[in-house]
């Protein structure tokens, strides 16, 4: 059996900035700048050094990957980095109209990898480009004006490192979400630091508030064809073309 000598574990931190694709040239080089500088800013202040990180630039995101023998950095990740990066985001934002802000997602993630041609290969890379993607994440920016940044935790990096109180992090400050995305179907937790989503209804392709559902904390994300008919009640639905 062969055996993959570069095969580890990593940290994995995407993450991809909101209309992106909609700006004009001059516009995406401030938000290619703004976020970077941003992601520096956070890592500055939190302690960690993005220098060592091996980074996939993608325009209005980034995929990067932490090195292998960084043990226990895990809770500056997942707690000071992000709150970081929401500062220095806000601090960015406080002086543009609303149209002009700099909205972003993130993702982390813990997961296998080897390094490949054109970028890391592995479940780890594509689990966390698949939760940065999700609909429950783009809808917790689409539905909220007030929110510029929202981070999703796997369900590995939420158990392993929120539950087990290894940060100042608790249970009450994330929702649980269910992502389905292509072959992907996982859930994870959501957090938009300085902001209460518990209560924030989406439907599955994140473009318009619902009735929030009676109970329980899930956000749903169930897809249905549109000749479909189901009884679900406390469930929140979108449509998907056939």
């Amino acid at each position: 059996m062969p055996v993959e000598e570069d095969f580890t574990r990593r940290l994995f931190i995407a993450m991809d900035a909101k209309g992106y694709g909609s700006a004009d040239h001059l516009q995406q080089k401030d938000i290619q700048a703004a976020l970077l500088l941003a992601a520096d800013t956070a890592a500055l202040r939190s302690g960690l050094d993005r220098s060592t990180w091996d980074k996939q630039p993608g325009g209005d995101g980034e995929l990067a990957a932490l090195p292998a023998d960084m043990s226990g950095i895990e809770p500056k990740v997942v707690d000071d980095y992000p709150r970081e990066f929401a500062a220095a985001l806000s601090k960015h934002n406080h002086s543009l109209r609303p149209a002009m802000r700099l909205r972003v997602r993130m993702a982390i993630h813990y997961g296998v990898a080897t390094p490949g041609p054109n970028g890391h290969v592995g479940q780890g890379p594509v689990v966390v480009s698949r939760l940065v993607d999700s609909a429950p994440v783009r809808a917790v920016l689409a539905v909220n004006d007030q929110i510029d940044f929202v981070v999703v935790l796997s369900r590995q990096v939420y158990t392993d490192v929120v539950l087990q109180r290894h940060t100042s992090l608790r249970p009450e400050h994330f929702r649980r979400v269910a992502v389905q995305n292509k072959e992907f179907t996982e859930e994870a937790w959501v957090r938009a630091p300085g902001h209460e989503i518990s209560e924030l209804s989406v439907d599955e392709s994140g473009s318009a508030p619902v009735t929030p559902p009676a109970s329980g904390d899930h956000l749903h994300a169930s897809v249905i064809n549109k000749m479909d008919y189901v009884h679900a009640p406390n469930s929140v639905f979108g449509v998907s073309n056939p």
